[in-house]
This record gives C-alpha cells, sequence and structure tokens, in this order.
C-alpha cells in the first residue's frame, strides 16, 4: 500500500528549486513622492500605491521515475513512470500604479525590460483569440486586467477594488493610474523595468501635434486649481502669454519657432526654478510690470512659421543721451564690460530625449536621453574650438526643437558679448525689465545703440541703477535651423508622412545572407500614386497573429530604393552581359550608381526582383529617376533566374532595410504586417488604424537544415541508396518548389 502514500494532493518538490518569495520585491521605495506633473507625451515609470493578495504559482514539470519500482506517481507499476516536479514559482498581486496627475489621454507605447508594446496588447496580455498566445513573443501571460483610470477629479472607484477589497477601494480623484488584478510578476516577484508613454495634460496642443503647448504649461503650472503653484490669475498679463499671431506673445513665438515640449516633474523642486529653466530653454524673460506678471520673449526679428508671425516690440521707450544719465564723481555715468570672445563656447550641446528613435538617419531607443549639438564654425575658425557645458533639457522630447534651442542658446552666449550699467533719476520709474531703450553717449563712442534692460535695483536715493545686454539683432533666432524652408518658414515637425508605397519589401534571406539565422527583411517607401513624398522618414513596423492586436516589431529609418521594372529582363544564369533591364524609381525618388564588375559578381549591388537575387555592375541613368541596368549577375544565393514581366517590383538590398531575426514559434504563423508611416523629423506618425494590412507566414528558410549544412561543407550524407557529397551543391534539379528556386536532385549520384 505504500503508493498510496506517494500519491499525495501536493508533489514532492525539486531539490533544484529556488526559494519562494513571499511578497512583491521592489528595487527602491520612497515613503513621501509626490504625484508628478506631466504635459505633452513623454516616457514615465510608476509608483507602486497599494498592493495585496500576494500569491505564488508553483510551475510543475514531468519527470520519467527510476525503472524497477512499484510504478510512480504517474504510470503502471512494474516499469516506472513519470513524477511531477515543483521546478520554480510564478507570482501574481493585485496592484495600483499611479502615473501621474490627470486627467491624461490614455497611453501609447509600454517598455517592460527590453521589449516593447503598445498599451492595447500589453494590458490584454494574449491575443483575442488566444490560439496564439501573446507570452510566446515575450508578453505577461497572466496579465489580463489591466485597467486605466485617466484621472478625472470625478472618476469612480475601481470595481475590483470595491468588489475584492472594499476597506481599502479608493476613487484616487485626479490621480492617473493603472489597477491590475492578479498582475503578473513574473518569476522575480516584482514589476521590473517598467515604464508608459503618457500622453498627458495638453496633450497634442503644441505646434508639432504630440507635445504641449508651452503657454498653456506655463499657465496650467501656475493657476491649475489641482496642481498649480496657487499664483492669482488676476496677477498675469495674459496678452503677454497668449496671442493668436501678428503679436508678440510667448504663444505666437514658440509657435513660430517651432517649440513644444513635454515636461515631466517627479520631483519636488521650487516652483521658481522650474520656471527659470523653461524660461531658458525656450529664450523668453519673466519680469513684473506693475502687479502683473508678463511673459517676453527675446525673439529680435520678425519670424513666420506654422502659420503664425511673430512681430517682437523692439521700439526703443526712451532715447537716454548724456542728459539722462546720473553722474558720480570721477566715473563715467555709462559703464561698458565686453566679455573676451576667446573665453566663449564655440559648440553648445543640450541633452533631448529623443521620442522617435530617430536621428541622423540611425535608430536608437525612443526617449533616450540624445545630445544634440549647436556650434558656430566662422567663430570655432577664428577663436577656437571651446565646449560649453551641457544643458539637460529632458523636457524636450523632439529632436528638432533640441536643434532650434541649442543653436539659440548658442547664439546668445557668442553674440551677446557687451552689458552696460548706468544710473537713472526716478521720473524712469516705468521702465521695467526686458524693456528695449537706445543709448548715446559720446565719450565711449556710443550713438543710438539698442539695448535691452535685465535688472534694475533702486538705492536710498530713489536712483534706479540698471543693467541692460545690447540687442543684436538676429542672434536669438537661429541662423541654422533644420526644418528651415526658403523664406524663412519653418515646415511644421508634425506634418503628416503619406502612407507607405503598396508594395512593401517582406523578404526572408537564404542562410548566405541571414547568417544562419531565420530573418524577415522588411523595406519600404512613402509616396501618393507612385510618386515619392519627400516629407516621409520611415516607419514602424507591427505584426499581430489575429489580425486584431499589433506588436511593434523594428523601426524602418530610410527609404527603401524601390521602383518598378518599364522593360522585360529575360532569363539567364551566371554572368549576363546580353540582356538589360529599365528601373523606374520614382516611387521611391532614391538612386543607383554603376560599380565593378567584381562588385557585381560578389553580390556587392545585391537586388530583388521576383525571388530572383541578382547584382548590376552598370547602371546608366536616362531620365529622372529610370536607369537601365546592365553586366547583371543572376541567380545569386542559390535562388532561381527567370524572366520578370514589366511591373515586376524591383528592390535594392541596401543599408536601408530593417532586418528582425524571429523565433522559431512564427513558423508556419500567418502574420498580418502593418507599417505606420512618420516623417522625416520623426513626427507626423500615421493613424496604425489607416494603415493598409500585408500577409505573410514565415518558412524557416533562413535557417539552413543538416542537409543544406552537410552539403555546404563538403561532408557526405547517407540518403539510402548513394552517399551525396558536396558535389550535389552544383547539381540542382530543374523544379522551382525549393525556398530559394532550387531542389536538391537526389535520384542520381553527383
Amino acid at each position: 500500500m505504500s503508493f498510496l502514500r506517494s500519491n499525495s494532493a501536493v508533489p514532492p518538490q525539486s531539490a533544484a528549486v529556488a526559494p519562494s518569495y513571499t511578497g512583491l520585491q521592489l528595487q527602491s521605495a520612497t515613503q513621501v513622492l509626490p504625484v508628478p506633473l506631466l504635459w505633452g507625451m513623454t516616457r514615465a515609470s510608476t509608483n507602486i500605491i497599494y498592493y495585496s493578495n500576494f500569491q505564488s504559482h508553483p510551475q510543475y514539470s514531468i519527470s520519467a521515475a527510476p525503472r524497477g519500482g512499484k510504478g510512480g506517481v504517474i504510470g503502471g507499476g512494474g516499469g516506472g513512470g513519470t513524477t511531477l516536479q515543483v521546478t520554480g514559482y510564478t507570482y501574481s498581486a493585485d496592484l495600483i500604479l499611479a502615473l501621474c496627475e490627470g486627467p491624461i489621454s490614455g497611453i501609447g507605447q509600454v517598455w517592460s525590460g527590453q521589449a516593447i508594446y503598445n498599451f492595447a496588447d500589453w494590458s490584454s496580455g494574449q491575443s483575442a483569440s488566444g490560439a496564439f498566445p501573446w507570452s510566446t513573443l515575450g508578453l505577461p501571460s497572466n496579465n489580463l486586467g489591466t485597467v486605466l483610470f485617466l484621472g478625472d477629479a470625478a472618476q469612480s472607484v475601481w470595481g475590483y477594488m470595491s468588489a475584492s477589497h472594499p476597506a481599502e477601494a479608493l476613487a484616487y480623484s485626479g490621480v492617473a493610474y493603472l489597477g491590475g488584478a492578479s498582475f503578473d510578476l513574473g518569476s522575480s516577484a516584482s514589476i521590473g523595468a517598467l515604464a508608459f508613454e503618457v500622453k498627458g495634460k495638453r496633450f497634442g496642443t503644441g505646434i508639432n501635434g504630440a507635445d504641449a503647448d508651452p503657454a498653456l504649461v506655463v499657465h496650467d503650472f501656475l493657476l491649475d486649481p489641482q496642481c498649480g503653484v496657487g499664483f492669482p490669475g488676476i496677477s498675469i498679463d495674459a496678452s503677454t502669454l497668449f496671442g493668436a499671431g501678428n503679436d508678440a506673445s510667448l504663444q505666437t513665438y514658440c509657435r513660430a519657432m517651432g517649440l513644444a515640449f513635454s515636461p515631466f516633474l517627479n520631483q519636488a523642486e521650487a516652483a521658481s526654478g522650474v520656471l527659470q529653466r523653461w524660461a531658458q530653454l525656450l529664450n523668453f524673460g519673466i519680469v513684473w510690470s506693475g502687479d502683473r506678471m508678463r511673459f517676453v520673449p527675446y525673439g529680435d526679428t520678425e519670424i513666420i512659421g506654422n502659420g503664425f508671425t511673430f512681430v517682437p516690440n523692439i521700439t526703443p521707450i526712451y532715447a537716454l543721451d548724456d542728459d539722462a544719465f546720473i553722474y558720480a564723481s570721477n566715473a563715467d555715468p555709462l559703464s561698458v564690460q565686453r566679455v573676451d570672445p576667446y573665453t566663449l563656447p564655440t559648440v553648445l550641446r543640450v541633452e533631448a530625449l529623443n521620442r522617435s528613435g530617430v536621428i541622423t538617419g540611425q535608430g536608437q531607443p525612443e526617449y533616450q536621453a540624445t545630445p544634440v549639438e549647436a556650434r558656430d564654425q566662422a567663430m570655432i575658425e577664428t577663436f577656437g574650438l571651446r565646449v560649453a557645458s551641457s544643458v539637460t533639457a529632458h523636457e524636450i522630447c523632439d529632436i528638432d526643437v533640441a536643434q532650434t534651442v541649442a543653436q539659440t542658446l548658442l547664439q546668445r552666449q557668442l553674440y551677446v558679448r557687451r552689458r552696460f550699467t548706468f544710473k537713472l533719476p526716478a521720473m524712469y520709474c516705468l521702465l521695467d525689465p526686458m524693456d528695449v531703450v537706445s543709448i548715446t553717449d559720446a565719450g565711449v563712442a556710443i550713438s543710438n545703440v539698442l539695448i535691452r534692460i535685465v535688472d534694475i535695483s533702486e538705492d536710498e536715493s530713489d536712483d534706479l541703477t540698471f543693467t541692460a545686454e545690447e540687442l543684436v539683432i538676429g542672434v536669438s533666432t537661429p541662423a541654422f535651423n533644420p526644418t528651415a524652408a526658403p523664406g524663412g518658414v519653418t515646415v511644421n515637425a508634425a506634418a503628416p508622412a503619406a502612407a507607405i508605397n503598396i508594395d512593401p519589401l517582406l523578404f526572408e534571406p537564404p542562410p548566405s545572407l541571414s547568417g544562419g539565422v531565420n530573418q524577415i527583411w522588411f523595406g519600404a517607401s512613402g509616396g501618393t500614386a507612385g510618386v515619392a513624398d519627400p516629407n516621409w522618414g520611415g516607419a514602424v513596423v507591427w505584426v499581430s497573429t489575429d489580425g486584431a492586436n499589433y506588436q511593434q516589431l523594428t523601426t524602418i529609418t530610410a527609404p527603401a530604393t524601390q521602383g518598378k521594372l518599364t522593360t522585360t529582363l529575360a532569363q539567364a544564369t551566371g554572368w549576363d552581359i546580353t540582356n538589360t533591364a529599365t528601373v523606374d524609381f520614382s516611387e521611391s525618388d532614391r538612386p543607383i550608381t554603376s560599380t565593378s564588375d567584381v562588385s557585381a559578381q560578389t553580390g556587392q549591388s545585391l537586388c530583388l526582383i521576383d525571388g530572383e537575387l541578382l547584382a548590376f555592375a552598370v547602371a546608366t541613368p536616362i531620365s529622372a529617376h529610370s536607369y537601365t541596368i546592365s553586366r547583371l549577375q543572376r541567380g545569386l544565393n542559390q535562388s532561381c533566374a527567370r524572366t520578370h514581366s514589366i511591373g515586376a517590383s524591383f528592390y535594392v538590398l541596401d543599408g536601408a532595410l530593417a532586418k528582425f531575426a524571429y523565433p522559431s514559434s512564427y513558423i508556419g504563423v500567418p502574420l498580418s504586417i502593418k507599417f505606420q508611416s512618420f516623417n522625416t523629423r520623426g513626427g507626423g506618425v500615421q493613424d496604425i488604424s489607416t494603415c493598409s494590412v500585408y500577409s505573410f507566414t514565415p518558412s524557416g528558410n533562413g535557417a539552413p537544415t543538416a542537409v543544406m549544412q552537410g552539403l555546404q561543407l563538403g561532408q557526405s550524407e547517407d540518403w539510402g541508396q548513394t552517399d551525396y557529397s558536396v558535389a550535389a551543391v552544383e547539381n540542382w534539379g530543374t523544379t522551382d518548389d525549393c525556398p530559394y528556386g532550387r531542389t536538391v536532385d537526389l535520384g542520381t549520384t553527383s
């Protein structure tokens, strides 16, 4: 009866099992952490404000029991059997994860460890059909109940908390948070490295369509009844903060300059320090005038951009001369201080967060801290290379905005070199900082020079001491702006990119190109009706196994060189110096260039047409976008050389392609693919619901089979009749049903 005693309800544990956790594992904890403030759209981590119902879930495996006994837990007697063993644990808990002050608009992407998902897929945890669990792609399999609360002031209590933990059920009014019922904590009993792309307050109000309008952010920061600093609204000069164009307001200045940002305040700091930092980055001053706070941009020229015109107020209020200044004994009434240009920086870097992950044609992780450099080459050649201290500007998530900010900061440091100090009597008490006056002083050879007041102090005699800087016209408008179009108009950084052309590249390369790894190569270009869109910068590639839930796979960061045959290309093998083809690249607007015969014969100019891999040595231009290619190496990499008809898609397999190494679980699974376009500045992202769906089923042909490996290595394989050696590689059959166009003829010897 001993077998009855071994058949217990709890399977015996393995000695190799790690200890079981008894509670949530936190990497760090802060007892008093402020609820963050977030405007625009940026990456934010979470703070766990509630957890309960921690549970451990044993993970079992089946192993064979030793032979010769009375039988195991599972199986008949006399011949051994199988037994269940605990090989580890996974954990779950009910969690509430605070994001920031609400209300927010939603969540875009989710970063979990090294993986990136869209929020809908991450929060659901698996595909709608259930036939292909997202857990095989790295998604948590148990995370089925994550609910987002936007942080409305009147938001209701989470229903799950009311039902399961009624004594602890709170509405968390005004706080955007995630509620996770039985939240999957994996095998480490922690949420791990988890972050979210939060669309916070004022999302999309900025001129680029994603960030926030700086004027609205400043207004919220000062006056918001929920999370503002309690500044009295009556004390703000709204006309200097908001404008509709053709004025000197901060809002018009930012719109015309293309400035927008996404502040994320998650640490306690003085409100004055926050405003000063924003004023530095956005190039404006904050001053008191009477009983009002005014916001005055340093912009000193008319700026036209994005449909707005900034008109600076630089008309001098007073023309000051020797008759106005107060004289002191043995001193010049106007003191001038000049900065040595050899001490000034000629290079300045701003560290921004790169939302798009795209910069200078290359990809990197989204929201990575990225230095953006501004330099003045003329000053470098004259006074030498000196790099200023880097300016941290994580409020900026748009690289073009960061470039504008960096250039403006550098120019002000380089060219505003003179400061003036002088005294005026109390009759000039209406002057404020940021006001413009002109000065004339024959003693120091100054005549009608425009200056901007930056500081005023009053002494016991009611005399006013002024400090001013020279007003150098044009300095506060960046001379270099990567989005500047002819006429000084700034291109909208959020201008929508066209959808991709209808024939993207979806290609499984053979082992000789993939390095023996199963890969899919993606390529696309953007345009309409066969005409390339110059504003198209790339596309995010999304995949789905059920046609409903999509996961981000990779990003295309440059247009593919693709076109259409306009002449027929006849079938040929090997080195083909007889046939030519004409290709029209209008849809991608990409050029091709000639190379050498040796380069073509070794596949350096590799192309793909109808499954045939070939390379060309000569590309002769015949019109703006058309080329005749000749001296061709046909049927490269064991592909089938065949006849190609007019209209066949032609792809150059160059560095513009994105390559994704897929897991074996993808093989044979029908995939739905979407290409989500964005513009050359990483903005103007296409609505994913409008993206066309392309079907593709990976076959696993990128990894060589044992047969292929043996043949390629020169090994002999016994096929039951005759040993076939490496010579069989050259003895391919004539059928076209192999993965890359040929089959091994195993019916005859080599």
